[in-house]
């Protein structure tokens, strides 16, 4: 039955890869970027051919699939100074932000950044063959199965960190238990974020010996902004001591119009009140920028413009954060947080300890299936509030805005949640080593 399994697979991505590689020449060009390295064509002189007997143990290969987990992954890679990695990403915008945040490791040759191949079983073994690792340590709820089965082929140990399983992924893999028990006996090592993915991760067939709770790393990933550099950028920006500056992150279709609705609703009554959206792809920023534009007496501000000059602020201007990276940066001197992807029931939630690692009161709407482990934490540690309905996003909005008090609370519960995880990561680390003998 499992061979049968995955020889339909691989005929899919047989089938698949013409279809991608036309699809990213016409219909889709945000897929064509680092296309050659899906397709297993790795750049020679960045992955030479290893002479036998030479650099016995090959490098650590890391892989982290957007820009959320690249973040998480960051802050591990200092853990492994002196050991050769190399670290692939999916998407476009995480390639974009690795080179910058990885930039002088990779000038200096001690990290090499490529695009993950596509699961198909002939790519993933060329890879592998050129790559060489010694170790592949995957982030979050990545199971692939060409890739699972051809690191076991290989002997390469595999592990996953940060590791979860959505309650939508663990049901269509219980679905299938006869095909996934096998694909995640493969995995030799998983450290899981909640108790709840320990016993997912159990029930798919995984070994308790091989099974370890670490907690989120994402408690401990988050770099600090210093107190110059928020009166700095709040300066630059145009904002005022007293104004409250509502950040909404990660914003999908459907949300920003309403979130710029409530915004005019509640500015009309606190005239103090700043807006600034992050939509969480960039190539919706003209879509969003026009939605901005188009609400009444709203005149849409652009991030990446004010590097030239200091951006003035007007009453009722919107600042629309158009850059990749600044995320973080705009959490430290923003009062309040609104995490997207929770409003829009498509998307299920995004990372809600970004903002809270930044000491922000953190909202989110009804819809967070995907991160419902992650908001638990964070609202048993009284950070966060969660809004049942569009109508009650404004009211607890509306509710944090003129309560001062109960924002400086949460602020504070945020801050003690973070102090109290913040050595998630070295935990990671040193497991990781121990485990895997990773030295």
């Amino acid at each position: 039955m499992l061979w049968i399994a995955y020889f339909i697979y691989s005929v899919v991505w047989t089938l698949l890869l013409p279809v991608l590689y036309a699809l990213a020449h016409s219909f889709i060009p945000k897929w064509r970027p680092g296309l050659h390295e899906r397709l297993g064509f790795l750049d020679p002189e960045k992955f030479p051919q290893r002479q036998l007997g030479v650099n016995k143990q090959g490098p650590i290969w890391f892989h982290a699939v957007s820009v959320g987990e690249l973040n998480t992954l960051l802050p591990l890679l200092k853990f492994f100074v002196g050991l050769e990695q190399v670290v692939s990403v999916t998407t476009a915008t995480a390639y974009k932000l690795a080179a910058i945040k990885l930039a002088k490791e990779i000038e200096d040759n001690q990290i090499k950044l490529f695009y993950m191949p596509y699961d198909h079983p002939l790519i993933v073994a060329k890879v592998f063959k050129q790559v060489q690792p010694s170790a592949l340590v995957l982030m979050e709820s990545e199971i692939w199965p060409a890739l699972f089965h051809e690191a076991h082929k290989a002997k390469i140990p595999l592990a996953l960190i940060n590791a979860k399983l959505s309650d939508s992924s663990f049901a269509l893999y219980k679905t299938f238990y006869s095909v996934f028990s096998h694909v995640f006996g493969f995995i030799d090592m998983a450290l899981v974020q909640s108790p709840a993915d320990s016993r997912k991760y159990l029930e798919m067939g995984l070994d308790k010996k091989n099974i370890f709770m670490m907690g989120n790393m994402k408690f401990s990933s988050i770099a600090k902004v210093s107190k110059e550099e928020i009166k700095k950028l709040k300066q630059d920006l145009g904002y005022q001591d007293d104004d409250i500056i509502i950040v909404c992150a990660s914003t999908h279709e459907e949300e920003e119009a309403l979130l710029v609705s409530i915004y005019q609703e509640l500015q009309q009554v606190h005239n103090n009140l700043r807006l600034v959206i992050a939509p969480r792809h960039p190539e919706r920023f003209v879509v969003v920028e026009d939605i901005i534009n188009s609400a009444a007496r709203l005149i849409p501000k652009r991030f990446s413009g004010f590097a030239c000059e200091p951006i003035i602020q007007d009453t009722n201007d919107v600042l629309l954060l158009d850059t990749i990276g600044d995320l973080l940066r705009i959490y430290a001197i923003a009062d309040i947080a609104f995490v997207g992807g929770t409003i829009n029931p498509k998307v299920g939630g995004h990372n809600v300890l970004e903002p809270a690692a930044s000491s922000l009161a953190t909202v989110i709407g009804p819809h967070y299936h995907k991160n419902t482990a992650m908001v638990a934490i964070v609202e048993e540690a009284g950070a966060l509030e969660i809004a049942e309905s569009k109508e009650e996003i404004r009211l607890v909005l509306s509710s944090l805005i003129e309560n001062n008090d109960k924002r400086i609370l949460m602020k504070a519960n945020a801050k003690t949640l973070i102090e109290k995880n913040k050595k998630i990561v070295f935990n990671v680390a040193e497991k990781l080593k121990t485990c895997m003998q990773l030295n």
